[in-house]
């Protein structure tokens, strides 16, 4: 047997691994992790989980490899003398009526002076943890945007105003964020929570006509598109959000070449934007291969007159 043909009995070998460990489990009620913006997708996820697609052995690879990093960042700051208390418990908030409408877990809490302040431990892709510096960043992309409403959870089920996420780029630099409560934010989240688990209640005390006690769908359909249950238990009819179908296979290269593309030029912009600010007022500067020179630019300041113009948002459907 060749080299060759070790590596790939060594590659077929992790993912039938990695496959034996992917499971789907019920949900019976919305849980922090996973609170996004759709309160349909929330009641499918707890009447219809055999229905979601279970991660790719890839995926489920990436979800370990987070755990072990965060079990280092834990390992890390108790080196460094920082007081850190790992529970890991479920909590649970109930509603006025006794119901549970939320569950969770949090990564941790770190004591200083005489506080605690629940942790959220993320590992991130470079990529993204280059593009994340506020709570606001997580919102770029859908997956992230559940984020911070994960962390507020964490904040009002322990009655804490404060927190913060670690974030780690998977090759060991941090970032801290600070999170405070915000009682309207989390508002709606009780209200979309208890929303959810009482239509999962109609549903089961009904007569088993789901689409009688689904919420709406969802007003953005970057939203849906993005959606493990569009087009499997969940599809919008097109003009639900004035939409329109186009067939040009040409036009769709271009956009698929264009979404090969965006990755790079959101890190060179962001490159490009530090550099610049470092070499600020600097005439000339060699350092390496790179040349750098630069000077002042005098231009004359015009009044823009007020215009209306289409400004068009692409994001990319993950079905």
């Amino acid at each position: 047997m060749s080299a060759a043909d070790v590596c790939q009995a060594i590659l077929k070998l992790r993912e039938e691994e990695l496959s034996r460990r992917i499971s789907a489990y019920p949900r019976n009620n919305p849980i922090a992790s996973d609170l996004g913006p759709c309160t349909r997708e929330m009641v499918l996820s707890m009447i219809s989980w055999k229905d979601r697609p279970l991660p790719s052995a890839d995926l489920k690879a990436r979800f370990e490899r987070g755990s072990a990093i965060e079990d280092m960042v834990l390992r890390e700051l108790s080196a460094m003398g920082v007081s850190v208390r790992v529970e890991r418990h479920p909590f649970e908030v109930k509603d006025k009526q006794g119901r549970l409408i939320l569950r969770g877990k949090i990564d941790g809490f770190v004591a200083w002076e005489g506080k605690d302040y629940p942790m959220e431990v993320k590992s991130l892709d470079p990529n993204v943890f280059r593009q994340v510096d506020t709570v606001e960043d997580f919102s770029r992309w859908t997956w992230a945007s559940k984020y911070p409403r994960q962390i507020q959870s964490y904040l009002y089920a322990n009655n804490l105003e404060e927190g913060f996420f670690l974030l780690d780029d998977c090759e060991g630099h941090w970032k801290l964020i600070p999170v405070s409560l915000d009682y309207g934010e989390m508002e709606k989240v009780l209200q979309q929570c208890e929303h959810a688990v009482e239509s999962v209640e109609k549903y089961r005390t009904g007569d088993g006509d789901l689409t009688r006690f689904l919420p709406g769908y969802h007003e953005d359909p970057a939203v849906c598109m993005k959606c493990w249950a569009y087009k499997r238990l969940c599809t919008p009819p097109a003009d639900f959000h004035g939409l329109s179908l186009m067939t040009d296979p040409e036009f769709e290269g271009l956009l698929d070449r264009r979404g090969e593309l965006e990755p790079a030029k959101k890190e060179y912009d962001k490159l490009d934007k530090i550099i610049k600010e470092k070499v600020k007022e600097k005439d000339g500067l060699l350092i390496g291969q790179w040349l750098i020179q630069g000077k002042f630019v005098k231009r004359d300041g015009y009044e823009v007159k007020a215009m209306e113009y289409w400004l068009p948002k692409i994001t990319k459907a993950e079905v």
